[in-house]
């Protein structure tokens, strides 16, 4: 029994290595699922689908993405809801439907074990892995493309309507002259029919595969290059193996009886009769691709004219070192070790390609298919650069696919020693063994290291909430993370876009802030992106001048910052003229006097003045002391919360200097004290203060006392 069962397993080993690929796929992909923060993309994506139709075109038109995916993800969270778990959840499905296409093209393109090792590859994929488990349309462009070229293979191999030109090695001349075994030879009723469903049912899904996936990103458009390139290719390659087989057919019958050249022609006009029926489908299928796209295309695609350069200039070989990188350990492995398993990576794709040349045009079908997205790419980016990996991720599927063909490779059917046998399967299992160990490892750094998570929204809205009042206020600095800011903002407070125009009006801007901060008694300001919407610090600097920066934190590449806002409590101006080091003065500090309470912000300011330029730089501190000294608040900024630099300090200049101290949760209520000092950028040393009557007070200067409710 335990031999049969073995017997079975062997004759049914790939597809059970397939269902543990697919599985695998799926747990790798729902693993720790909403473990990480939406960021501002998903944001607008949940937003944007939670709008009616009608609204999800017109906001699609204003965006740089077709609607095709906010559609989907409309009708899934009528079903599912849009809780972080729910909304990603589309992408999941996406992602394992991805990999059960790639087994069932590299299976019909080489063999299923090919297919077995493409469905592991796809099912490990850091990179796709990264993009099913986000609220985006990008895992969609490697399910469209995969199905429209397993489609399109199916329409260039099927019989009946006259699309597969067999191979000229199989024609059968016998010494009673037939015509060769072709396209012509007549089918049975039920194959002819079995046939020409299939070729139907091949070209409908080719057509509406190839309308998703433009509906889903532009960048798809080089999925059509790729095809009427791969097209073209098969054209020419039927083309020439019809005309050798004529030839040879009339060759054959010819020597035989000159009588039989009329018969030898038959075979010439239904293979043309093909050729010609083939590409009339091929145009009429390509028409009605265009024709479906047109209308969103002149709806919408002026938003491509005014697509801005979205990264930095590079040459081709460093693109070509990037996407070996991506497809291989993907965003979460670095150095050297992700140098070396994207090098194997490329070898494999490489030997792929090689060891299918005797399927000349399904290897110039996978190598198209990888090199036109990147070759596109980079011709884009000659003018307006435009590397972004995740465009490159309808590519990704053949590129596994050869990598899996490349791997298999590595057995030899009939060696001719054992060693060279043994040899060539070790190599084989332990290059699989390599790239699974280090795929695994880019994956742990994605689920667990904080280094490559995703923008905490989440997190920063924790530590709003645990501040915030009713009156509080948010400042969002840039409009594309408005959508996520108000999916995390469960407590309604008011939210402050700004700035209002692009590129900014400092004039209007600022007295926009100066109206923000009239309405609010705390402003949390969260920063993203501040180079587009406010390269010129107009907001940061107008808050500098007119509220009390307390303290800045950041959530990936998004920063929280915490404003305090003036009371009329605040106490007398107190003059000091206390001298740190010999160069700049304390003249003046004003404190909040008032009674605090956890969550509020306790302002005060400083007047600073240059005896002389300062010839180095230096931050100041404000420390809350406890009884015991003990530090409960502190801010520590260089002046004009780092945008009045000392170094930049004129003689005799004065510089109003504002900050904020957050009474946190947890501050026990009792008496404190209010401490500051200067100490040097480069090295923390503080500086010795001088009070006016020329007493040493150390490094530190104590200036008020407040008590805290």
């Amino acid at each position: 029994m335990f031999s049969t069962l073995i017997q079975l397993f062997l004759r049914y080993k790939n597809k059970f290595w397939l269902r543990v690929a697919l599985l695998a796929a799926f747990y790798l992909r729902v693993y720790r699922l909403d473990a990480q923060s939406l960021w501002n993309d998903e944001g607008t994506s949940i937003a944007l689908a939670s709008l009616n139709l009608d609204a999800i075109i017109n906001g699609a038109a204003r965006d740089i993405h077709p609607p095709l995916y906010y559609f989907l993800l409309h009708l899934w969270m009528a079903l599912a809801g849009n809780s972080e778990f729910a909304a990603r959840y589309l992408s999941v499905i996406a992602g394992v439907l991805v990999v059960a296409v790639a087994f069932r093209l590299a299976r019909k393109l080489f063999d299923e074990k090919v297919g077995s090792i493409a469905a592991f590859l796809a099912a490990l994929s850091p990179l796709m892995i990264y993009y099913s488990q986000e609220t985006r349309m990008y895992i969609f462009l490697p399910l469209w493309s995969a199905l429209a070229v397993w489609a399109m293979v199916e329409m260039l191999q099927v019989r009946d309507w006259r699309l597969e030109i067999r191979d000229s090695s199989q024609e059968n001349l016998t010494s009673n002259f037939q015509p060769p075994t072709s396209i012509t030879q007549p089918l049975t009723s039920n194959s002819r029919h079995s046939s020409r469903v299939t070729r139907t049912l091949a070209w409908l899904a080719f057509i509406i595969a190839n309308i998703a996936a433009l509906y889903t990103h532009y960048f798809s458009a080089t999925l059509l290059l790729f095809e009427n390139l791969a097209f073209a290719f098969w054209l020419g390659f039927a083309w020439n193996k019809n005309t050798n087989v004529i030839a040879r057919s009339r060759e054959a019958a010819t020597k035989q009886s000159p009588d039989n050249l009329g018969i030898a022609s038959r075979p010439s006009d239904a293979r043309n009769d093909a050729l010609k029926h083939t590409l009339a489908f091929w145009l009429i299928g390509q028409l009605i691709i265009v024709a479906a796209f047109l209308p969103w295309y002149l709806f919408a695609g002026n938003q491509l004219a005014s697509w801005p350069a979205i990264s930095e200039p590079f040459d081709l070989l460093t693109l070509l070192a990037r996407v070996a990188n991506i497809f291989s350990v993907g965003f979460t492995l670095e150095g050297s070790i992700a140098a070396i398993i994207a090098l194997i990576f490329a070898i494999l794709f490489l030997v792929g390609i090689y060891a299918a040349r005797n399927k000349l045009w399904l290897s110039s079908v996978l190598g198209l298919w990888t090199i036109i997205p990147v070759a596109v790419m980079y011709a884009v980016s000659l003018t307006r650069p435009a590397y972004n990996p995740k465009f490159l991720l309808l590519a990704l599927p053949p590129f596994l696919i050869l990598c899996a063909r490349g791997l298999e490779k590595f057995k030899v059917p009939s060696p001719k020693s054992q060693v060279t046998y043994y040899a060539l399967r070790f190599t084989q299992y332990a290059l699989g063994i390599l790239l699974v160990v280090f795929t695994l490892l880019s994956l742990a750094n994605y689920y667990f290291n904080p280094r490559y998570a995703r923008d905490d929204y989440r997190a920063i809205f924790g530590a709003i909430n645990a501040t915030a009042r009713a009156n509080d206020g948010i400042l969002i600095d840039a409009p594309g993370q408005a959508d996520v800011v108000r999916y995390y903002n469960h407590r309604a407070l008011a939210l402050y876009p700004l700035p209002r125009m692009r590129p900014p009006d400092s004039d209007a801007t600022r007295a926009d802030v100066e109206q923000v901060l009239a309405r609010v008694e705390k402003l949390y300001a969260i920063y993203w992106a501040t180079e587009q919407s406010d390269p010129q610090n107009i907001i940061e600097t107008k808050l500098a001048e007119n509220a009390f920066p307390a303290r800045e934190e950041w959530f990936g590449n998004v920063r929280l910052a915490m404003y305090g806002i003036a009371t009329n409590a605040r106490g007398e101006t107190q003059t000091l003229n206390a001298r740190l080091g010999d160069e700049i003065v304390l003249q003046t500090v004003r404190v909040d006097t008032r009674r605090a309470r956890v969550g509020e912000i306790v302002t005060l300011t400083l007047t600073w003045r240059a005896e002389k330029i300062p010839t180095a730089r230096y931050k100041v501190f404000a420390h809350l002391l406890d009884a015991t000294n003990r530090v409960i608040a502190q801010r520590d900024a260089e002046p004009g919360a780092n945008f009045k630099m000392t170094t930049t300090w004129r003689a005799d200049e004065m510089i109003a200097d504002n900050y904020g101290l957050l009474i946190a949760p947890g501050t026990l209520p009792g008496d404190y004290s209010i401490e500051v000092g200067m100490y040097r950028v480069e090295n923390g040393a503080r500086l010795p203060i001088i009070a006016r009557d020329g007493a040493a007070m150390g490094d530190r200067l104590l200036i008020a006392k407040i008590i805290v409710e």
